[in-house]
């Protein structure tokens, strides 16, 4: 039961991370002016939102009552300060360099969660093709990049 726990709390952690990301995307979405990064933000936000309710489906999975606690909402604030910042930037260069920090941290507690033991197979399966999807992410980034460079 310990260990049933310990993943909730991971995947909570990567469902509320998940959630912020969203929201900050279709937020910078509306802030950028250049097509092909607004298409891409579009897509990720998207994206990010399927992924979550897949993720909520999960957490289901563990026949708790997940409600929201304080914990929840304090991480909520930590990653909407930290991914604010995003929101701030002018410069599209400097924009795609924090999405793609915010990319590998997501990636980084994906990997903490896919230590876990015992994880669901299909949990498995979801966080390692969203990691794919992430991966294809920052080379769509690296390639726009270059072009604004």
């Amino acid at each position: 039961m310990k260990k049933e726990k310990k993943i909730l709390v991971k995947l909570n952690d990567v469902f509320l991370m998940n959630k912020v990301v969203e929201k900050t995307y279709k937020k910078a979405c509306e802030k950028v002016s250049d097509i092909n990064i607004k298409a891409f933000l579009k897509e990720k936000s998207l994206e990010r939102n399927n992924f979550g309710e897949m993720l909520q489906n999960e957490i289901r999975k563990f026949d708790t009552d997940v409600e929201e606690s304080l914990m929840s909402r304090r991480r909520d604030q930590l990653y909407m300060k930290s991914f604010g910042n995003l929101l701030k930037l002018e410069n599209n260069g400097d924009l795609l360099n924090g999405i793609y920090k915010i990319e590998l941290l997501c990636i980084e507690k994906y990997n903490e969660l896919l230590q876990e033991i015992n994880l669901s197979l299909s949990l498995c399966r979801l966080l390692i093709k969203q990691q794919d999807n992430v991966h294809y992410g920052l080379r769509l980034i690296n390639k726009e990049l270059a072009v604004v460079g």
